[in-house]
Parts: C-alpha cells; sequence; structure tokens
C-alpha cells in the first residue's frame, strides 16, 4: 500500500488512520507492537544510555498468532505506523529498524529460534537486531539511515568489540540502510576476530523509473569495477561513472541480478547490458 504523505492527507481521523493501519500486513502481534511503542518512547528521548551487552537485548516475536489491538493507540501513534509503513516518509534510524524487522521475519524465508532487539537509539549503541536460527546461525543486522565509509569502518570495530565481549562470532552481518554511498566495500571480506566473511548490505531506498532492481549488481570488464545498480538513475549515469573510474578502451558491462539479496552456489547468471569503446 502507498499512498500520500501524511501531512496531505484530508482525512486525519483516528477512525481513518486506524483503517489504514489495521491493513498492514503482517500485522503486529502483542510483543512487537509493546517493544515498537517503547522504542518509540525511546526514540523521542533521544535513546537511553547506551547498551553494552547483549544480556539487555529484548527478545521479540515469540507470541506467534497474539494480534495486537491498535485500537487504543494514540493519534500521534497511529500517525507515526502510517509515516514508517504506508507513506514510508520517516527514513531514520528507528523507522529502518522496524521496516527491516518486518522484512527478516516475513521476506526472507529463514528458520528463526530467536529475534533480540536493541532498543537503544543512541548513534553510537551496538548491534540493533540479533538473529539466531533453528540452524545455530548467528546474524548480526545493523541498521542507518545513510551508511556512509566513516560509519561503515566503525561499524566493523564496534562489532569486534562486541563479539570479543560477548564471545559470539556471528555467521552473517547484515546493515540495513535507507541509502549508501558508492564507496562502500561490499565485495571485501572483513576480519571478525579470527573469521572472515562477507558483509551484506540491505538496501531500502528505491527510485523512480531506475534503471535497475534495488539489487543488482554490475559489473564491468569481469573484474575491473564491481558497482550497486542503485547508484544510478540512468544509463547515461552509468556510463559517466565507468567511464571516470575505468581504464577505458573495449569496455562490457554486465549486470547480476538480485545478488545483494540471492544466496545461490551456482555459477551466477551475468546478463550484457553495454558494449562499447570509451577513449579516454
Amino acid at each position: 500500500m502507498k499512498l500520500q504523505y501524511y501531512e496531505m492527507m484530508d482525512d486525519k481521523s483516528k477512525k481513518y488512520l486506524l483503517y489504514l493501519i489495521e491493513q498492514v500486513l503482517p500485522q503486529f502481534t502483542v510483543s512487537e507492537l509493546k517493544l515498537f511503542l517503547e522504542d518509540f518512547s525511546n526514540n523521542l528521548k533521544n535513546g537511553k544510555k547506551s547498551s553494552k551487552s547483549a544480556k539487555n537485548y529484548v527478545e521479540i516475536g515469540n507470541d506467534a498468532g497474539k494480534l495486537a489491538d491498535l485500537s487504543n493507540l494514540t493519534i500521534e501513534e497511529l500517525k507515526l505506523m502510517f509515516q514508517i509503513y504506508i507513506s514510508r516518509e520517516k527514513n531514520d534510524k528507528f523507522s529502518i529498524k522496524w521496516r527491516f524487522y518486518q522484512y527478516l521475519k516475513y521476506m526472507l524465508d529463514l528458520d528463526l529460534k530467536s529475534v533480540k532487539v536493541n532498543q537503544d537509539l543512541n548513534p553510537d549503541s551496538l548491534i540493533d537486531l540479533i538473529v539466531e536460527t533453528v540452524e545455530k546461525e548467528v546474524i548480526l543486522i545493523l541498521c542507518y539511515d545513510v551508511l556512509s565509509i566513516d560509519i561503515y569502518n566503525k561499524a566493523i570495530i564496534k562489532i569486534n568489540e562486541f563479539a570479543k565481549e560477548e564471545n559470539l562470532i556471528p555467521d552473517r552481518i547484515i546493515f540495513a540502510v535507507g541509502k549508501s554511498f558508492r564507496n562502500i566495500p561490499i565485495d571485501i571480506p572483513i576480519k571478525i576476530i579470527n573469521k572472515e566473511l562477507i558483509p551484506e548490505l540491505w538496501i531500502e531506498w528505491i527510485e523512480e523509473n531506475c534503471p535497475f532492481n534495488r539489487e543488482d549488481l554490475i559489473i564491468v570488464n569481469d573484474r575491473e569495477l564491481k558497482l550497486a545498480g542503485f547508484n544510478f538513475t540512468n544509463i547515461e549515469d552509468m556510463l559517466n561513472y565507468i567511464f571516470r573510474y575505468s581504464n577505458g578502451g573495449q569496455i562490457t558491462i554486465y549486470r547480476q541480478v538480485d545478488f545483494f539479496t540471492e544466496v545461490d552456489e551456482d555459477e551466477p547468471e551475468l546478463e550484457l547490458i553495454w558494449k562499447g569503446i570509451m577513449l579516454k
């Protein structure tokens, strides 16, 4: 469901907002709504004291089937849910985290054992979500409105500190962000204590009429450049970027579909999208 921004709505009554929020699927459970509202309250207070331990994280979503009653929500709370889940006009850390939680639980097809949420919204707080699957896979999720290289590098340091303190080495690390700069080295392994793994980047921002899917990877001359498709709003923009940062000459450009979310042990399928000569 996609509607206009809240301030442009003609009808902002509680009755109408409640009707719209009740259309959002999947619906909140009782425990999910409770933690969501607590998180909202902490957000208004600019966060609590930073959590230093995984023991302070709260388990969420273990009451499947107990759907929450939204009728007692205030206008402000309904407005918040509208802006996060329907108009999607809110794109701060809080909103990204809660939208990704729904995506994680209902879209990634994981056999979840537990999900723990960090309610500390301090920018210097640690991991936002700690996920454990039935197969004993541990996934650490960090949420940001915008991911820059400085934030990324600091996050790797924080993850190592967290892993050492908790004696917990993750199997996967996911950066869930609204937008990301192009220079994030997503194809370079990071070392967490004594284990190397490739971090995953979940990008929420979708540009209207973008020529590439938000999960597409653009590959130039097999290995010369690897770029995220969501960075480019048109083909000309992409070609200008490649001309600037490649060695020029004979250029072939491929697209690998669903690179950022699809897991496939087979050789990935590449689609040739441009071939030519760039004279520098």
